[in-house]
């Protein structure tokens, strides 16, 4: 038997990631696999998969998110905290709720509010502290009339009472499962659907303050959930609850339960130069406990890595853990992380990208789904950071590469109601990464990491941001202005395309020139990337070698440089800081001066500057193909522009050279500026450099014979009356002729 192809091999696993990404069957639990070694791409490829897919039902997916994002309006009220329980019954997969909301009024005149919650879920009740109260339902949105008007600040309450089997419409976020004859019941909210099985505010920019949660379930499961188990009490009829407090705010989609015959084992963290410890719970399917212990031993190690880099893990008062779960790949459920069951969800990539969104997803949240990428590009940029910890620089920009992403789209998700399109592991996931590992570039690692502190230490520290106020908090703390930044990365699409070539020679005075030339040639929206770059300067058989860094924000530029010695090869980006395309091309044609504006001229001084151009030919032609030189002014084959002018002002033209050997050519455009002469002789009218008769005729044209103006009123306005008039020629005439006075310098404004 012939050995697979390379081709064969990545379709045999790229079907095989497409079978871990759906819900594991009892019949099909997944082979193991290496996890650790795969590309972060296709690990990221399970992840965002895995919160697809709802996209089995677009229509479903649209409803929720439409009614959430047309019908909802939900600012007129903050919620303060939830009081929530939830009877669960594993027999006839349906569930019994109440949910306490107390809330304040966030504007005047608040007499009615909006609940996100499921139209195929009942509504028992929904009972306030003065009784009942009225509502509608409108789609999956419910109106509750308060009772009374509040105003802005004021405290209202209500118990939402309901009941029902949760949606499976192309996704059940609550989850009724089997595994190897076991039940298994759990949730995966994200991005839309905590709606679907408890009512609430379903929205990211209004956390609740806390959380109280009883989950009630037969005595032969364990609930594993968010926050602290405060309690479990057993109420003698074969049922027992769980009771959970949540002290930090959070955010609805990531209030989670995992319910099953789990096996619970505990480790700890110790933090604080291990004055204090957090423990660490793990809930897992029994048959896979053993291996759970070293996959999962990782985790003390990365809160350390997380902690010392971000800031100290930020539900440090609770706890951190794990719980299996029936979806191929994992969710971040804060302070309790769902993974699947199969060897994705123990890999140490997927437990350290879990792990470092209790920071960036948890701790602080993107505002709306559009901004993604400060959820999924932090946390895929931390495993490249976990692994620079762990096995330094090297492994770090290899599992960089591992997910550079060089395709089309933009970051900034415009159609956040298609969770497809949330959810791209390429653009939110892989691109977002290297937007955090480009921005470090750019600051560098004192001023990236001071504004990682500060975004941490920020107002939205248990809230939610948006790329603009992440933008915002990075500016202030390190003082750059990043705006040009953000824009080209996050709203552009794609990368820039590099050529570079350069052109050395021996130099005047010793060692020798070298231009480099860069180019960008990307067809794109911007058609421009502003990034600074590394040039790395081999030369052979000395320890000479440098790395240079440009800032590259033209379509093409020139940077002249000199070297004491020859080089041998020039590298662009060496260590990989910007996500880019790049080649190094054979140096043809380039002009060489690198700046646009060339020296200034003066009226009727001699003027000389040059085009310089290298080419790789022999023979060159120069012609001006727009625009104007100054009259007088000559560019010849040389490139030299030479000549004098009594014109003054901006003259704009474009040079175009050509190679007459070689099919090489470009064209710059150019500008000279020529100002007025400075040190002129008072009467010289015509600007001979004498006065004489000549100045005379130049006036008696000017005035009797339609000729030119002076181009130096000044040098005409020789009576220095401030006006140019016939008493000037006069005056010029006495002078010339009748021994009258001398000119003066001329007034004129």
């Amino acid at each position: 038997m012939t050995a697979p192809s390379a081709m064969m091999k990545q379709i045999l696993f790229a079907i095989l990631i497409t079978l871990i990404a759906w819900p594991v069957l009892a019949a099909d639990v997944e082979p193991e696999v290496d996890w650790d070694n795969v590309p972060a791409s296709e690990i990221h490829r399970i992840l965002w998969q895995s919160k697809a897919q709802a996209i089995l039902d677009q229509d479903f997916s649209r409803r929720l998110t439409s009614s959430a994002a047309i019908t909802s309006t939900q600012t007129n009220y903050d919620v303060l905290f939830y009081d929530i329980s939830i009877r669960v019954n594993d027999t006839t997969e349906w569930l019994y709720g109440r949910v306490k909301f107390v809330a304040n009024a966030a504007e005047d005149g608040v007499s009615e509010i909006q609940v996100d919650y499921y139209a195929s879920m009942a509504i028992d009740s929904i009972v306030a502290p003065s009784g009942p109260l009225a509502y509608t339902r409108s789609g999956d949105v419910v109106t509750v009339t308060l009772g009374q008007t509040y105003i802005t600040g004021e405290t209202f309450e209500f118990d939402f009472y309901y009941n029902g089997h949760p949606a499976e419409d192309g996704l059940q976020a609550f989850a009724f499962d089997w595994r190897l004859s076991k039940r298994v019941m759990t949730t995966l909210s994200e991005p839309y659907f905590a709606r679907t099985w408890w009512p609430c505010k379903d929205r990211m920019d209004d956390k609740a303050d806390s959380f109280l949660i009883e989950i009630i379930v037969d005595t032969s499961f364990y609930v594993g959930s968010n926050g602290t188990l405060d309690s479990t009490v057993d109420h003698g009829d074969n049922t027992h609850s769980f009771y959970y407090t949540c002290h930090y705010p959070m955010v609805t989609y990531l209030f989670s339960l995992a319910i099953s015959d789990y096996t619970i084992w505990y480790d700890e963290w110790p933090y604080n130069n291990d004055n204090d410890t957090m423990p660490l719970v793990h809930a897992v399917y029994p048959d896979r406990y053993d291996y759970s212990l070293t996959k999962f031993d990782i985790t003390p190690n990365a809160l350390t890595i997380f902690s010392d880099q971000y800031g100290q893990y930020p539900f440090v008062e609770e706890k951190y853990g794990h719980s299996n779960f029936e979806w191929g790949g994992a969710m971040e459920h804060q302070t309790m992380t769902s993974t699947s069951g199969g060897s994705f969800g123990f890999s140490e990539p997927v437990v350290v990208h879990e792990l470092s969104h209790q920071w960036w997803g948890d701790m602080i949240t993107c505002e709306s789904w559009g901004h993604i990428w400060l959820n999924e590009g932090w946390a895929s940029y931390s495993e490249a950071l976990y692994y620079l910890e762990k096995d330094g620089w090297a492994s770090y920009h290899s599992y960089m590469n591992g997910m550079a992403y060089t395709g089309s789209g933009t970051i900034f998700v415009t159609d956040t109601m298609s969770v497809w399109t949330i959810f791209n592991s390429n653009l939110s996931y892989d691109k977002g990464a290297w937007v955090v590992h480009m921005l470090r570039g750019v600051l560098g690692d004192q001023a990236f990491f001071d504004g990682v502190d500060a975004y941490y230490h920020s107002e939205y520290q248990h809230a939610a941001a948006t790329t603009e106020k992440f933008r915002d908090v990075f500016e202030g703390a390190t003082g750059v202005e990043l705006d040009w930044f953000f824009q080209q990365w996050i709203y552009g699409s794609y990368q820039p395309s590099f050529r570079f070539s350069y052109w050395e020679e021996p130099a005047d005075g010793g060692g020798n020139d070298v231009y480099l030339a860069v180019r960008q040639i990307q067809n794109s929206n911007p058609s421009v990337f502003a990034m600074p770059v590394d040039f790395f300067f081999d030369f052979p058989g000395t320890a000479d070698d440098d790395t240079l860094t440009m800032w590259i924000y033209q379509r093409q530029q020139i940077f002249p440089l000199h070297f004491d010695n020859s080089l041998d090869m020039i590298k662009l980006d060496p260590s990989d800081w910007v996500l880019k395309l790049e080649q190094m091309e054979d140096w043809t044609l380039h002009i060489l001066n690198t700046d646009s504006v060339l020296s200034e001229g003066e009226q009727t001084k001699p003027y000389f500057d040059s085009v310089k151009v290298r080419t790789s030919g022999s023979f060159t032609e120069y012609s001006i193909t727009s625009g104007v030189l100054p009259t007088g002014y000559t560019l010849d084959q040389n490139g030299v522009i030479s000549g004098s002018t009594t014109e003054k002002g901006q003259f704009d033209f474009t040079v175009y050279v050509r190679d007459l050997v070689n099919p090489y050519s470009e064209e710059k455009v150019f500008s000279i500026n020529v100002i007025a002469l400075t040190d002129g002789i008072p009467g010289d009218v015509d600007l001979s450099g004498q006065v004489d008769i000549s100045d005379i005729t130049f006036f008696v044209d000017y005035f009797f014979g339609g000729g030119p103006a002076p181009a130096v009123i000044n040098l005409a306005d020789v009576d220095g009356s401030c006006v140019l008039d016939i008493s000037d020629l006069t005056y010029l005439v006495e002078y010339l002729f009748g021994g009258g006075p001398a000119s003066v310098p001329g007034c004129v404004d």
